[in-house]
């Protein structure tokens, strides 16, 4: 889904007013952190008390909102920081992107059964995984593949 500057600034506003914003989750790239339908609740983001491995939601140059985790902050030439970011089943870091790309930062992922905190030890331990790690990025993308190509073969919908 395309989203446009007006409705990034929009979902900023209402981050910065209520404190909060829900959001279903579509994507596998945080597989099995988040999965497909999963509710995301996202807070204002604070570029002081962000560290490596906080998942932020930002809008991406192709339009696409994309929660992804942070691998690392740099500085460029001009002394602008770049947050670096990717997500847990991508082999890959996304395109650099800079703090006015940045919507939110990710407080909590919920589904049917439960709510799960990103202080939660479960989350800090996964964090950790992924960012020390990097092989599991790509067993996971292994293992998705797998799984998308049976689904496929059996004729059950995506």
């Amino acid at each position: 889904m395309q989203f446009n500057q007006d409705t990034v600034e929009l979902l900023i506003r209402t981050i910065s007013k209520y404190g909060w914003m829900d959001l279903p989750s579509y994507g596998i790239s945080m597989y099995p952190y988040i999965k497909k339908g999963n509710i995301c609740r996202f807070v204002q983001f604070d570029e002081r008390n962000v560290k490596k491995g906080d998942v932020l939601l930002y809008h991406a140059s192709s339009g696409q909102l994309i929660a992804h985790r942070l691998q690392a902050v740099q500085k460029t030439d001009t002394c602008q920081k770049q947050f670096i970011l990717k997500g847990d089943t991508n082999i890959i870091t996304d395109d650099p992107i800079y703090k006015n790309q940045i919507i939110g930062k990710l407080a909590s992922i919920e589904n049917a059964k439960r709510k799960r905190y990103v202080n939660d030890f479960s989350s800090i331990i996964w964090g950790y995984i992924m960012l020390s790690f990097p092989i599991v990025s790509k067993l996971l993308r292994y293992f998705l593949s797998l799984h998308l190509l049976n689904k496929r073969r059996s004729g059950a919908s995506l």
